[in-house]
């Protein structure tokens, strides 16, 4: 049985367990075997809650057995990515600093996922405030790839990436201010959604206001578990004033009637490996334009050559994510600075010294890309990019690399390509597109605000036409 079962996407074990044709205790059973069994060599749970868990699976084949519905992720075991809010479990944000802190409430994700009767069991890793793209921390130590345990998840939704990769469990939390859904995803050969700003509303607790970039979503395997669970999660709250009303269509039903293709057929595309100042690895390059050209056939997509020229957005990127972080716990660690890992602390080092005439050229320079990208969706519907410049780098991390004979920072190996859609709030997917020294890589799918569901549609045209493996070699060892 277990065999079967921990290969298969998160919506059809659902219904099958809202059918009565499968247990929610039994598909925990499975989760919580596969731990045991495969995060010694991950790290990527650092939190399980093993007896709570168990009662909620009981409680929800009760649920079933009574002619109840307990919603579209019945009896769904999951973990939840250590940034994000769970009542009763640890709330350290993966910093040494809070290493005691227990959180007192749910986050709207997670009570929107209980709520569509998903078990929420574990709390997968993340680098400290997610603030790299790759995922280890002195609280938990390095996180690795079930593709290649010598090199990285990825981050900040890495444990997620490493959990749904190996089938610890069929779906994970994520989230992503730069580009820590997709950059994961990317190594991690998933698929990964990030929506438009402030469709899944946020809160309580530290909302993302000063910089206006991260969205929660999903860490999955398949185009239709992501649907799913934006459908589950969507729609706006009291505490998140940027939060926007939930779509008239759920994203499921676009995507099995085919409406969402439909949308998709003979748009306006762009590709570009560089975004203008961009540099990607030869064989990365390859298989992704091999993806683009691919959907661009699928959908009938008019293709036009034109110039993708994007400021680089790093410096406004990182005084903005900073912002956000430093509002609410630089007074906390203000006093522990030789206690923070290397990245936050320069950080919040930066925030504490930052001027005002900074946050000005930050906000201006964000508003030179937000000029820059209308210009381009001016003249296209999507734009298809890779999603990181190589595959999968060293688990312990690396701050630069050369990159087809140049010399890039982190931020170029893994952000280039992702962070400026965080600072525009665009819709985009990482769709993998095959594998370069054996690990995955993938095609970026970028639409403007509130077309996510051509991300969607893209997504599911590929999954299709090119399916990708579902999971890693380790998921079979």
């Amino acid at each position: 049985m277990a065999q079967e079962v921990w290969a298969r996407d998160a919506w059809e074990l659902a219904d099958e367990v809202r059918a009565g044709e499968q247990s929610a205790a039994e598909l925990l059973d499975v989760s919580l075997a596969r731990i045991e069994k495969l995060d010694p060599t991950l790290n990527a749970i650092c939190h399980l809650d093993a007896d709570v868990s168990r009662a909620r699976a009981d409680e929800i084949d009760a649920q079933v057995a009574a002619g109840e519905d307990p919603g579209p992720f019945a009896g769904i075991p999951m973990g939840v990515k250590e940034l994000a809010e769970v009542v009763g479990w640890p709330s350290t944000h993966a910093s040494v600093p809070y290493k005691d802190a227990v959180s007192d409430f749910d986050c709207t994700e997670v009570a929107r996922l209980r709520e569509a009767g998903a078990v929420i069991t574990a709390q997968t890793t993340s680098p400290e405030h997610g603030t790299v793209s790759f995922t280890s921390t002195p609280l938990h130590g390095v996180t690795r790839n079930p593709w290649n345990p010598e090199r990285t998840p990825g981050g900040s939704s890495g444990g997620s990436a490493a959990a749904v990769a190996s089938a610890m469990f069929p779906a994970c939390t994520g989230s992503d201010g730069g580009g820590s859904i997709r950059i994961p995803c990317s190594y991690s050969g998933l698929f990964g959604m990030k929506t438009t700003f402030g469709l899944l509303g946020g809160g309580p607790g530290h909302p993302d206001y000063p910089s206006l970039t991260s969205v929660h979503g999903p860490m999955v395997r398949s185009v239709r578990d992501a649907a799913r669970y934006v459908d589950a999660c969507a729609g706006p709250t009291l505490t998140d004033f940027m939060s926007l009303p939930k779509p008239p269509v759920p994203f499921e039903e676009l995507l099995t009637t085919g409406e969402a293709v439909e949308r998709l057929r003979g748009k306006r595309a762009a590709w570009t490996a560089t975004l203008g100042h961009a540099v990607t690895d030869p064989e990365v390059e390859k298989r992704a334009h091999e993806a683009a050209l691919a959907l661009v056939d699928l959908a009938g997509l008019e293709l036009l050559d034109i110039p993708v020229e994007l400021p680089k957005p790093g410096m406004s990127w990182g005084i903005l994510s900073s912002l956000g972080t430093a509002a609410w716990h630089l007074d906390d660690v203000r006093d522990h600075f030789d206690d923070l890992t290397e990245v936050h602390r320069a950080g919040m080092e930066m925030m504490e010294h930052l001027r005002g005439s900074g946050v000005f050229k930050a906000i201006r320079r964000r508003h030179e890309l937000m000029t820059a990208i209308a210009e381009v969706w001016s003249q296209v519907d999507v734009l298809l990019t890779p999603t990181t410049a190589t595959p999968a780098f060293e688990a312990e991390g690396v701050f630069a690399a050369e990159v087809a004979g140049r010399e890039v920072n982190l931020m170029g190996l893994s952000a280039a390509f992702t962070a400026p859609f965080n600072m525009s709030g665009q819709p985009a997917a990482s769709i993998p597109c095959g594998l370069v020294d054996g690990l995955p890589v993938a095609l970026q799918v970028v639409a403007r605000r509130h077309e996510d569901e051509l991300c969607i549609a893209a997504g599911a045209l590929l999954e299709e036409a090119r399916p990708w493996p579902k999971l890693a070699p380790l998921a079979y060892e």
